[in-house]
């Protein structure tokens, strides 16, 4: 029974620093365009208990692009047209134990040369005016997407 219980204490233990551990060490900073037929989009998670101990997927167009912790941000780059981005999807291990999904916001045209704000707080997930995000996007850590480039 203790060994049992020594083990599930470093069990938790080790996700939890793990979840402290895996969001890089680089400050907030401006993307410039690549081209002048893509859009920005910066997807960003603001710290909180809901979720804390997991990344969340970033989805766009139902493809995982990114995973991000509480205090972590990433930028899409896309081609103007229809987009949804997606985020709360935790990993196999937390759909097990039962998934919570945060409510997304509806699709959006992108438009060449613009930038967009997703910000995800707790359930919650909203497109962000330039204003609230460059207020909140300075205290998040890059952590970087899996788009292909």
């Amino acid at each position: 029974m203790r060994k049992s219980c020594f083990l599930l204490c470093l069990f938790v233990s080790l996700m939890i620093f793990q979840g402290c551990s895996t969001t890089s060490k680089i400050a907030f900073f401006e993307e410039k365009f690549n081209s002048d037929q893509e859009a920005l989009v910066y997807v960003y998670r603001l710290k909180s208990m809901v979720g804390a101990l997991v990344a969340w997927n970033v989805n766009l167009d139902d493809k995982v692009v990114a995973s991000l912790r509480p205090g972590g941000y990433t930028v899409l780059r896309v081609s103007p047209g229809l987009h949804v981005v997606k985020i709360g999807e935790s990993h196999t291990l937390v759909q097990a134990l039962g998934e919570v999904i945060a409510q997304n916001p509806e699709a959006f045209m992108a438009k060449a040369r613009e930038i967009y704000f997703v910000r995800s707080g707790g359930f919650g997930v909203e497109f962000a005016t330039k204003e609230k995000a460059m207020a909140e996007l300075p205290a998040m850590k890059y952590e970087a997407s899996r788009q292909a480039d």
